[in-house]
């Protein structure tokens, strides 16, 4: 079910393997960005996300630590790189 689920989501996200982790980790950075004042917790909002993601995927998928590592940071790079940019412009 959870694998059903997860080509699901990644069906309707434009993109292929590494641009869908991309993108996944930015929408959810943008949405906790509307959600809160502060600024880093759209960054540790993508980084919970990330790692609930990648357990599940560890747990129920059974892949392994190297890959899970590699989609992890790629889904955590661009809203770290977004993070510490705005943090050096206030």
């Amino acid at each position: 079910m959870y694998a059903n689920f997860k080509s699901f989501l990644f069906q309707m996200i434009p993109g292929y393997c590494v641009s869908d982790l991309v993108y996944l980790g930015v929408i959810v950075f943008i949405i906790a960005g509307f959600l809160s004042s502060k600024k880093w917790t759209p960054f540790f909002a993508s980084v919970i996300f990330a790692l609930v993601f990648k357990l599940l995927d560890l747990l129920v998928l059974n892949q392994s630590a190297n890959i899970l590592v590699e989609q992890f940071l790629h889904m955590i790079v661009l809203p770290f790189a977004l993070t510490i940019l705005y943090s050096k412009r206030s």
